[in-house]
């Protein structure tokens, strides 16, 4: 199973809110609560069933594992070219990129025919929300 970033990220937070380490297994041990125990008292469980991802589960709450389980069990976020979807005046349209020097997501206007789709203009749908950007304003294209 792939795990989206955000049950990546939840699984991450019960790990430190509990000190739950890879010591501790499913089972845990008499003083701790166990990982499983923690998983199902989280919403995340109506996802993800739990005992048929162990091994991932763990893999991502061991911190030596970590990394590692992030490359193989999440799925990477697709990126896409994010024009808006409205016609500036003589043709010209708004596109966002990520500026190089702090990665903050601008937008800047060109002509129709002018977009080079360059790297800096390839972001994920979480890059432009974490600017305040509304997806939905934009008419996105996803990068092959």
């Amino acid at each position: 199973m792939k795990f989206t970033e955000e049950q990546y990220q939840k699984i991450v937070e019960i790990a430190y809110e509990y000190e739950i380490n890879s010591c501790f297994g499913i089972i845990g041990d008499t003083t701790q609560k166990s990982i499983g125990a923690e998983f199902y008292e989280t919403e995340l469980s109506l996802e993800i069933d739990f005992y048929e991802n162990s091994n991932e589960i763990m893999a991502i709450v061991n911190p030596l594992t970590r990394e590692w389980a992030h490359d193989k069990f999440v799925e990477k976020e697709k990126k896409y070219y994010w024009t808006i979807s409205k016609e500036e005046k003589g043709g010209q349209l708004k596109r966002l990129y990520k500026m190089s020097n702090s990665n903050m997501v601008r937008d800047y206007v060109r002509r129709k025919n002018e977009f080079d789709n360059s790297l800096d203009e390839q972001l994920t749908e979480a890059e432009i929300k974490s600017w305040g950007y509304n997806p939905e304003m934009f008419d996105r294209e996803e990068v092959q």
